[in-house]
């Protein structure tokens, strides 16, 4: 791996760069959670795009992923450069991301078909450089902590951090949008601002990976074998299970953001309980991602992971049934949610570095950037699929920006809501249920893995 075999120095955690690792969650997140919470209303309310040109857009975005996902996985295991493996890609793709998520949210004086021509042009790039960058973030996990319990470590942390970035974009978003001057022009300036802090939050990944992410060029490359890099997927069934898991889970949340500023506006009237209900799931976040590694240890991740998917659904089934209560009921119920929803979102992040040993168990390769580009995909193919079935569905049945709802939109916006996120959690527990991981049985390939290096 390079001159360190470990995360270990003077035989204790390397803290100082976990933390840098995990700064690197607060950008991730809000690269994913400006556009996941916010794109379809700005596109529909502000940009003046229709919602079934915005179901386009993710579906075709998509179809792109599927092809530069696996490839941005094999060029970074390939890569061989002073700077690292994956630390080129942070340095030099974080700041085109972040330019590219101030256009996206810039909203430029255009006819209407030049506005649909700019924001596919622009989201299509967006997400190009959100592999570019993203692929090598996830894949450094392995590289920088080699057991599972520090693995699961570093993963809360950087998972707090995410609360932190999505605290951030869902709290502050629209009370700054109104500072930087409204409309349009705060909405620009305000992914300018975004797309800095992104930047800022890469490079500092960057820097802690430093002394880990290291490459002997006077090592001859290994050859390529083309039929062992695709088994690290084709049999590696535990990581197709948890992709199965985690991808209905993604499916159910990225609808139920992409309708959340709807809800609020048509079918509540309350747009003011958005910062609210957006302060309390972040607390619930963090208090959650700070709770999983001493959970884990109790009941392990495979059972962890099962049991937050089920219960997730309690307090969706309870809005469903009754989508107008109390605010004081609301903030409880989405409280309650956002703090056993979060663990199976938080554990499949610390639950895939162990499908990468024991894809190198099976098939004798080391493929990290395969491995997590392939469940990146998933990750953003199956929030597509969610924001267009939003959009989509919202599109078909008439829902118009900016106007009193029908009684038919505002069903469809409570479905969405509520209804397709239990759908999703229950299709994550059938497939969780055929994970085979459990703690014992990663200790067991991770010490044949260290047994096989020293040979």
């Amino acid at each position: 791996m390079g001159k360190h075999a470990g995360s270990k120095k003077f035989g204790r955690p390397d803290y100082f760069n976990f933390g840098k690792y995990a700064a690197g969650g607060i950008g991730f997140s809000m690269t994913n959670q400006i556009v996941m919470v916010y794109l379809t209303f700005f596109c529909t309310d502000i940009f003046g795009i229709s919602s079934l040109t915005v179901a386009g857009l993710m579906l075709v975005t998509k179809g792109i992923d599927a092809i530069t996902d696996p490839i941005m996985g094999f060029l970074a295991d390939q890569t061989r450069t002073k700077q690292g493996r994956y630390r080129p890609y942070l340095i030099y793709g974080a700041p085109v991301l972040g330019a590219l998520i101030y256009l996206l949210f810039s909203a430029p004086e255009l006819s209407s078909t030049m506005k649909v021509v700019f924001i596919y042009v622009v989201y299509i790039l967006y997400s190009l450089a959100f592999t570019v960058v993203g692929v090598p973030f996830t894949s450094l996990v392995p590289v920088l902590a080699k057991d599972s319990t520090e693995r699961t470590m570093v993963v809360s942390w950087k998972n707090v951090m995410i609360q932190v970035g999505r605290f951030f974009i869902t709290t502050f978003a629209l009370p700054l949008v109104e500072v930087f001057g409204g409309g349009a022009t705060g909405w620009g300036r305000f992914g300018a601002l975004v797309g800095v802090l992104i930047t800022l939050c890469f490079w500092c990944v960057a820097w802690g990976l430093k002394p880990y992410d290291t490459i002997d060029l006077k090592i001859e490359r290994p050859k390529v074998n083309l039929l062992k890099e695709t088994q690290l997927i084709t049999k590696n069934k535990p990581l197709l299970m948890l992709m199965s898991a985690f991808g209905t889970d993604m499916i159910a949340n990225s609808a139920l953001l992409a309708v959340n500023m709807y809800y609020f506006k048509y079918v509540l009237g309350r747009v003011d309980l958005v910062p609210i209900t957006s302060v309390a799931l972040t607390v619930t976040g963090v208090l959650s991602n700070l709770a999983i590694p001493f959970l884990t240890k109790k009941v392990g991740k495979k059972r962890l992971y099962w049991y937050g998917s089920l219960f997730s659904i309690v307090p969706l089934a309870v809005l469903l049934l009754k989508p107008v209560v109390p605010s004081a009921a609301l903030i409880v119920l989405i409280t309650l949610f956002g703090l056993i929803s979060t663990v199976p979102s938080a554990l499949a992040w610390a639950m895939l570095p162990d499908c990468v040993d024991y894809a190198e168990y099976v098939t004798g390769v080391k493929g990290n950037g395969v491995v997590s580009s392939t469940f990146s995909f998933m990750n953003k193919f199956c929030g597509a699929i969610g924001a267009f079935l939003a959009s989509y569905l919202l599109g078909i049945f008439g829902f118009a920006a900016n106007q009193e709802q029908t009684q038919t939109v505002l069903f469809i916006i409570v479905v969405l809501r509520f209804g397709i996120p239990i759908l999703g959690y229950i299709a994550s527990l059938l497939s969780m249920h055929f994970y085979e991981l459990t703690d014992e049985r990663n200790m067991e390939i991770r010490h044949a893995l260290d047994e096989r290096a020293q040979l």
